[in-house]
């Protein structure tokens, strides 16, 4: 099992050096976004470091002369700096994974903060089919085929404030398992990778710039985090080995839209309404794949307006404020639960908003927010939040 990691690893690094080479005979985007300006984890960069960063390379190329479209090639990489907590009040049982709304007094629930910075890259293969019926240009259908991998660690507080080490407990000392935390495993230092085909379906017609449609548009992608696909690269520890499908469908209806004499948009008004649906099968779950109360399958269906503001001064410059209606079902058994016996199900509600504030494609100023006013197994805490990013991008 180890020499497969070590085998994998290095044909990623060769993967890697290979795309790098290309990078630099192409066109690539850089983009940041600081997603925090107050503080960060313990004022790390005293608030004003850039807590994410992000770089995205695209390219085209015909794989057949008998395709109508170009394949696109995308590579996505990032990395983000954050700080995770695990409440003892809402914790699960790290040697069963019982979740703490099955059971008030689970034994041995964790608590505590520590410091995670992490890495991504995602490489992804697009091939357009056929021709959306509805605009009667574009492709009907795009299948992709991609490969992500990520490398996170996990670490002692950066300012631990006299508080007591997090991986002090003999749980975490090297080499025992975690069950329910599969990504606190041995020595904490985490790489995940999974394969993903997706294919994204169109039968809708633009009604206006900047993202305004009649018609509708629908999804399928499965995603599969074997075992072998380096995720056990640490002797007798697999941090990864699920399995998940989902699909999607989202209907849209321009109410009304005014357009300057240049054609660019004034201002629209736009419906839209969306359903999701997926199930996640398999033994061992990584972090960055856990369900919201760690349930296996969840249903969503939300409902939208968007109202899109004028383009100025270029065609990327242009403001737009989306409200929204969400409702998420979330169900069956739990993720990380070694003994499979615990099933549940939780209703959540809430309302959101967005404003997004597009300049030359450079700058990209959002603001989120939202009251969470049904929260399933939290229902005796609805709450306000709310949240802000810069983000700066450059294309070369």
């Amino acid at each position: 099992m180890e020499k497969k990691g070590e085998r994998f690893l290095a044909l990623v690094i060769v993967l890697m050096l290979t795309v790098t080479g290309s990078v630099f005979a192409d066109s690539f985007t850089l983009s940041t976004v600081i997603n925090g300006v107050s503080g960060g984890p313990d004022g790390f960069g005293m608030g004003l470091f850039p807590l994410g960063t992000s770089y995205e390379y695209n390219t085209s190329f015909p794989l057949s002369d008998a395709f109508i479209y170009d394949a696109d090639l995308e590579i996505e990489s990032s990395f983000s700096i954050s700080e995770i907590s695990l409440s003892e009040s809402s914790g699960y049982d790290w040697k069963t994974g019982e979740p703490w709304w099955n059971n008030e007094n689970p034994e041995n629930k964790l608590s505590g903060r520590y410091f995670r910075p992490a890495a991504t890259m995602y490489f992804r293969l697009t091939q357009g089919f056929g021709v959306n019926p509805v605009q009667e240009s574009g492709s009907m259908m795009d299948l992709s085929i991609g490969l992500y991998t990520r490398y996170a660690v996990a670490r002692e507080r950066l300012n631990l404030g006299g508080g007591v080490p997090f991986f002090e407990n003999e749980v975490f000392t090297q080499g025992h398992d975690i069950p329910a935390y599969p990504w606190l495993y041995g020595s904490r230092n985490l790489w995940n990778s999974n394969l993903v085909l997706s294919s994204s379906w169109y039968f809708r017609r633009t009604t206006a710039p900047a993202g305004n449609y009649d018609g509708m548009s629908c999804a399928l992608s499965v995603e599969w985090g074997p075992w072998w696909l380096g995720n056990s690269v640490s002797p007798d520890t697999v941090t990864s080995d699920y399995f998940k499908a989902s699909g999607s469908a989202t209907e849209y209806l321009t109410i009304f839209a005014v357009i300057q004499d240049n054609g660019w948009n004034w201002l629209t008004l736009m419906l839209s309404h969306s359903n999701s649906l997926g199930y996640t099968f398999g033994d061992v779950i990584p972090e960055h794949k856990i369900q919201t109360d760690r349930l296996r399958g969840y249903f969503t269906d939300t409902l939208a307006f968007r109202f899109t503001g004028p383009q100025f001064l270029a065609g990327d410059c242009y403001p737009y404020f989306e409200i929204r209606l969400n409702n998420n079902c979330y169900f069956g058994r739990v993720q990380n639960d070694i003994t499979g016996n615990i099933k549940g199900w939780e209703f959540r509600s809430s309302i959101s908003g967005e404003f997004h504030l597009r300049l030359f494609g450079f700058i990209h100023v959002n603001y989120t927010f939202g009251y969470d006013f049904m929260k399933g197994f939290d229902s005796a805490s609805p709450n306000w939040w709310q949240s802000a990013q810069l983000g700066f991008y450059v294309s070369l």
